[in-house]
């Protein structure tokens, strides 16, 4: 008889996307758990605790918050034990690891460099991959050169920050309000803001450094929002479009229900949807991604589209856009996971 394969899925961790890896994450084991295979779960942020079946253990009962947590654990001495944990996966009879996180060591490439390192198949993409889509700025260099168009902008430091040529700076690199301001380096919307006057700058700027030591300040496009799916060897997953009930598609809009409005197929001429799909997988192609990921456009209304930015580890919760657009064309939760985790293990 086969022995069933067993799969370690990683919730949770140390970054301000805490709570959404969790939602992430149970939607996840419980998909596999569905699909037939032998699940353990394990959270980074608490290594102590060793990868466990019972998955009551590792989640919270409660669910999303409207504002991102702020870890309080020993982030350095925890990340350190945990490598011990991994380096430990064949004892734990583990054939591959889905990787459940979101935002941070957990998909900046920290944990997948570990896990190539200790040589354990996973999920989603490799650790240079994942560095590259964290870093909006770079995702944003790589896809101009592939012939995708990209929103104007520019990073700050801590450094242009303080010279007081904060102002000057963006009024000569990126324009007049308003403006989008968010950290270069997190997912979910955590630190972003909308600008529409340069008196609010500041603020904006100071909000996103509070998570992260750069921040990228972009023209605003006004117009529709869209995102592109990537399913390794689907090509026929259709254009979504978001639309939050009142402002941005901010943290609360993304994972507070009934917030948003999702259209899919989004309501766009054809030859768009054709040219964004064309830029996703342009993108895609330029960073090195593999097995599945989501990359945002905003579409004005001239009818041009714009890359915002690429999710290596794109959210997989009840109100996430990857489960949303992949049932469009019949494939519901667990088949996607599933699919997933059978790239893995094909190496």
């Amino acid at each position: 008889m086969t022995r069933r394969k067993t799969v370690l899925v990683l919730a949770g961790g140390d970054s301000p996307e805490r709570d959404v890896s969790f939602d992430s994450a149970r939607g996840i084991a419980g998909a596999l758990v569905e699909a037939g295979y032998r699940v353990l779960v394990a959270d980074p942020a608490r290594p102590s605790g060793t990868p466990t079946e019972q998955l009551d253990e590792v989640f919270p009962h409660t669910g999303i918050g409207t504002e991102p947590v702020v870890p309080e654990e020993d982030v350095d001495g925890a990340r350190c034990e945990f490598t011990r944990v991994l380096s430990a996966w064949q004892a734990y009879g583990v054939d591959v690891v889905f990787m459940g996180l979101h935002g941070g060591a957990g998909e900046d490439g920290t944990i997948q460099a570990v896990l190539e390192y200790v040589g354990v198949p996973f999920t989603g993409s490799r650790a240079a991959a994942c560095a590259l889509a964290m870093d909006k700025q770079r995702t944003k260099h790589l896809a101009r050169f592939a012939g995708v168009p990209v929103v104007p902008g520019v990073v700050l430091d801590a450094g242009a920050h303080a010279s007081g040529t904060l102002e000057q700076t963006v009024r000569e690199t990126v324009g007049k309000p308003p403006l989008v301001v968010k950290p270069n380096a997190q997912g979910s919307s955590v630190g972003l803001s909308i600008v529409n006057s340069y008196t609010q700058l500041d603020a904006a700027v100071e909000a996103a450094f509070a998570v992260d030591d750069h921040v990228l300040v972009e023209h605003y496009i006004d117009g529709q929002e869209l995102t592109q799916t990537y399913l390794e060897g689907q090509n026929n997953i259709p254009v979504l479009e978001i639309c939050p009930r009142s402002g941005v598609y901010d943290y609360v809009h993304k994972y507070q229900p009934g917030q948003t409005e999702y259209r899919v197929p989004a309501p766009i001429d054809e030859g768009i949807a054709q040219l964004v799909a064309h830029s996703a997988r342009q993108t895609i192609h330029a960073l090195g991604l593999r097995h599945y990921a989501r990359i945002d456009f905003r579409l004005d209304h001239e009818g041009n589209h714009y890359l915002l930015e690429a999710n290596a580890l794109p959210g997989m919760t009840s109100t996430s856009l990857v489960p949303k657009s992949c049932a469009a064309i019949g494939i519901n939760y667990t088949e996607v996971c599933d699919r997933i985790v059978r790239m893995a293990l094909a190496g």
